[in-house]
């Protein structure tokens, strides 16, 4: 009893630790919509066209670091509001043009063929709208975390989610088939960031609406972002989501199916413990990137708190799991829980590492964050290689896919110590520089 008292305290008077459980309170809300209403898809929707949506959303999520080039991630970071506020009026922006880019790009590009799902060129179209959705939602979240408005945030993610998984199910129960699962999406990707925007215009910031000098400003300061960060998160998200297209054009589109909803339901604890501390570690090590003590405790506090927190509840999924997917699913979604296990060390890896990638934008180190996200891409590449020229099993091919990618993530965090390090020495021997001419 005790221990649950000084638990409580803890959270209380640890900003840190109160704002991740304000995230994660959101987040939970919203997965617990989904992992609830799962069930219910897997009974409307078949494994083969579930594989398809997989594909869509690999394709969404490759587009969305591209989607305001990455000048979200800027966001957070400068000391004057108005310059934050600038950032986020050139993602907004940007987000506009690159949409409609992706539309012209669907109508003209046959996608679906080149990808082995040719049902999906009907649709292609509606990429634009998730890219528009996805774009203004992640600017707006940036700007949120600069303003430590983790509850505003937590609004929109159970929005966002719940409006999905609602226009889902009803076009579901009327056989609107690939097209409902995809409709679904878009609307939850607005249904998002319209949020964000009630929210925006009920604490209206004191700052210039548009300052097109501000704006050139924010372009010119944060050129790295978009050169170079936006390359590392292109090949860091491609490298998640290009598995689940090869999945679906070696193996079949059930087979990415029933990885997708594997990775559904890995996706809850990720989203709960990995998004919310991401988005808190990405505040305070802003806060705190000119003191190095500091920051390195919060790192290595971050890291040993997700390995002991997330090892557990990914071990606990792994082992319970499994076993009750056909009772709840369906029978046909049986495999799903064979991929389930296979995939539990990869999503362990995602949850650690995840938070603390966020050192290469605080400390603006993208050449190194570069050649981290190019090794993990490289070892995820020849996972599919192997696998496409020697293993005719799908699950033998998922569990070199999942180790070599977890062994990639291992990689990615070492680099993203090693910076904090070099940052700090590098700053610790200006500061003594500077003392010994004075």
């Amino acid at each position: 009893m005790k221990q649950l008292v000084n638990l409580k305290n803890s959270l209380i008077n640890n900003p840190f630790m109160k704002s991740i459980s304000i995230l994660a309170a959101g987040t939970a809300i919203s997965h617990l919509f989904i992992f609830l209403t799962t069930p219910i898809l897997t009974h409307l929707y078949s494994p083969e066209q579930f594989g398809v949506f997989s594909i869509y959303l690999s394709l969404l999520y490759s587009l969305s670091v591209i989607a305001s080039l990455m000048y979200d991630q800027a966001i957070p970071l400068p000391k004057d509001d108005q310059e934050g506020w600038d950032a986020l009026v050139l993602s907004l922006m940007i987000a506009v043009i690159i949409s409609i880019i992706v539309f012209v790009c669907a109508l003209i590009i046959p996608i679906g063929k080149w990808v082995g799902a040719p049902e999906l060129d009907r649709y292609a179209w509606m990429l634009a709208v998730s890219v528009f959705g996805i774009g203004w939602f992640q600017a707006f979240n940036s700007w949120s975390i600069r303003m430590r408005d983790f509850s505003s945030i937590s609004r929109s993610k159970i929005n966002m989610n719940s409006g999905q998984m609602v226009s889902q199910i009803t076009l579901g129960f009327f056989q609107a088939g690939i097209f409902g699962l995809l409709a679904g999406e878009v609307i939850g990707r607005i249904s998002g960031f319209v949020t964000f925007l009630k929210y925006l215009f009920k604490n209206k910031p004191k700052v210039t609406l548009f300052c097109f000098q501000g704006v050139k400003r924010a372009i010119i300061r944060y050129k790295n972002f978009p050169l170079i960060s936006s390359w590392s998160a292109f090949i860091n998200i491609s490298g998640a989501r290009i598995p689940a297209i090869f999945l679906a054009a070696h193996y079949g589109p059930a087979v990415a199916g029933w990885y997708l909803l594997a990775e559904k339901i890995l996706t809850v604890p990720e989203a709960l413990l990995g998004y919310s501390v991401k988005q808190v570690y990405m505040s305070e090590s802003s806060r705190l990137h000119a003191r190095g003590e500091e920051f390195s405790s919060l790192f290595w506090m971050t890291v040993k708190k997700m390995s002991l927190i997330g090892g557990g509840i990914i071990g606990i999924i792994a082992l319970a799991v499994p076993p009750f997917i056909p009772m709840l699913f369906g029978q046909e979604w049986k495999e799903a829980g064979s991929y389930l296990h296979i995939i539990a060390l990869l999503f362990f890896m995602r949850i650690v590492v995840n938070p603390i990638a966020s050192n290469f934008y605080v400390l603006e180190s993208q050449g190194l964050q570069i050649v981290s996200e190019l090794i993990r891409f490289s070892l995820i590449c020849l996972s599919m290689i192997i696998s496409y020229f020697y293993i005719e099993r799908a699950a033998l091919a998922i569990l070199v896919i999942s180790c070599l990618s977890s062994i990639g993530y291992l990689a990615y965090g070492i680099v993203s110590w090693h910076i904090v390090r070099k940052h700090f020495r590098k700053a610790g021997r200006s500061v003594s520089g500077e003392r010994i001419e004075s």
